[in-house]
């Protein structure tokens, strides 16, 4: 009984750490190009209205939903030799990488109605079928691997530092790898290297919660009408789901505006690369000291402050649009305060679901992870798609030599205080949001149950 104790409570070893951190940079491969250039990819080169495209977004966030509990559900109900969560790894590779290349593969020569069937059949398949699987279930993951929330804190830092890693990986060689092989073979790039790093993150890592000494996961089935009524319950499910909205959609709608920045903006999408890379490194540093910052100052404060930091990044970037120095140290700033929220946000993730276990004695990883998921693709979606709507006020048209001031201005506004205005509601969200206070009591009490299992 001990044993189990001490092994849901003990430090993770490193080698998993770094699987599990892989896994999510594979993720945030796809994340960063659906982001950053899928707007761009179909207004520009298959010649979709910008409008369009924001409709097709908002629309595939109402199917999101719908899969996302379902998804939640499933992983609830799996009961494998290797656990809940950790098979869906498995099958979400090969799928991811078949989805990414699908969807960079339209044809411009098709009809308007074509092009935008397609495109809706295919960023349906692999955002909201395919990502789905695996963002539910790698998320879930950190919650069945760990009770030890300072374990978990590590966990969720090294996973952004590896995930910055991936970002640089998209900003640094895409534009590069689509001017010389096109979008295409781009696209089959980053899917086969997305699907080894998944694959990594399935052959590496263990759920240890509930398994015994032979390495067996030993799960409990949590029907949907048991699990659904208790996370209702749970107030921090709310708010973590409003959160990581917030937090998707200040990464995702003003990064799709950093390719109209440089391109339309200064006239450079040289500038692409170095702009991106001065929000992701500081990120990386931020995240080699938030562990120790967690177990001093608590996550919720660490949010609050990253959220701030995070909006005056934005305005400095809205204020001095026109002055590249001023928005480097904004894309700086704001690089080092998102660190705190992505970091903190999902181990956060895993507090929620502890919480609700200690709350009403039903413990639902892949329901309550879902609404990490669900939030983070309707930040994916929403985020680009109100940035398209913006443009499309301002007049922008993906086709035309030039571009109007109006439609400048719309794209000024977007990469700066479109940004701004979210970080702000991410700090509201984070004042309410204090697990804290009990995080070390709901371990322990926790960890005892399920050593008696």
């Amino acid at each position: 009984m001990n044993e189990k104790v001490n092994s849901s409570l003990a430090k993770v070893p490193i080698r998993e750490k770094a699987s599990y951190g892989i896994a999510s940079a594979g993720g945030n491969i796809i994340t960063q190009i659906l982001g950053m250039f899928l707007t761009s990819y179909l207004t520009d080169s298959v010649g979709v209205a910008v409008a369009a495209v924001g409709t097709m977004m908002l629309f595939a966030r109402i199917f999101d939903g719908i899969t996302d509990v379902i998804m939640g559900g499933i992983i609830d109900k799996t009961k494998t030799k290797v656990g809940k969560a950790r098979p869906w790894l498995l099958v979400s590779a090969p799928l991811i990488c078949l989805g990414l290349i699908i969807t960079f593969s339209a044809n411009s020569g098709w009809s308007d109605g074509g092009k935008l069937v397609y495109s809706y059949l295919t960023y349906i398949f692999l955002n909201c079928i395919a990502f789905t699987m695996f963002m539910v279930s790698h998320t879930a993951m950190l919650s069945r691997i760990s009770l030890n929330g300072n374990e978990r804190q590590k966990m969720a830092s090294l996973n952004q530092i590896l995930n910055q890693i991936g970002a640089l990986a998209v900003t640094t060689f895409m534009v590069v790898l689509v001017q010389k092989f096109g979008w295409q073979m781009t696209a089959v790039i980053y899917g086969v290297i997305t699907m080894i790093c998944i694959l990594i993150g399935f052959f590496f890592t263990r759920e240890h919660i509930d398994a015994s000494e032979d390495g067996e996961v030993h799960v409990k089935n949590v029907p949907l009408k048991v699990a659904l009524p208790a996370m209702l319950k749970n107030k921090y499910f709310f708010l973590l789901t409003g959160m990581f909205i917030l937090i998707l959609m200040q990464a995702a709608g003003p990064g799709s505006m950093t390719y109209y920045y440089c391109n339309n903006v200064v006239g450079n999408l040289g500038l692409l690369s170095f702009i991106s890379a001065c929000g992701i490194v500081p990120s990386i540093i931020a995240n080699l000291f938030i562990p120790s910052l967690a177990q001093k100052f608590g996550r919720r404060n660490l949010l609050i402050i990253g959220a701030l930091g995070n909006a005056f990044g934005f305005l400095l970037c809205g204020l001095f649009s026109n002055v590249l120095v001023l928005v480097y140290i904004g894309c700086l700033i704001k690089g080092f305060s998102v660190g705190f929220l992505f970091a903190c946000g999902f181990a956060m993730a895993s507090d929620v679901v502890d919480y609700g276990e200690w709350k009403t004695g039903i413990r639902s990883e892949g329901l309550i992870n879902s609404c990490v998921s669900f939030g983070q693709k309707v930040g994916l979606g929403l985020g680009p798609a109100i940035a398209t709507w913006i443009m499309a006020m301002g007049g922008y048209d993906g086709t035309a030599a030039t571009q109007s001031a109006s439609a400048i201005a719309s794209i000024r506004f977007g990469f700066g205080y479109y940004g701004m205005i979210l970080s702000l509601g991410i700090a509201v969200i984070a004042f309410f949001m204090d697990l804290d206070k009990n995080g070390k009591e709901i371990a322990e009490t926790l960890a005892a149950n399920h050593a008696k299992q």
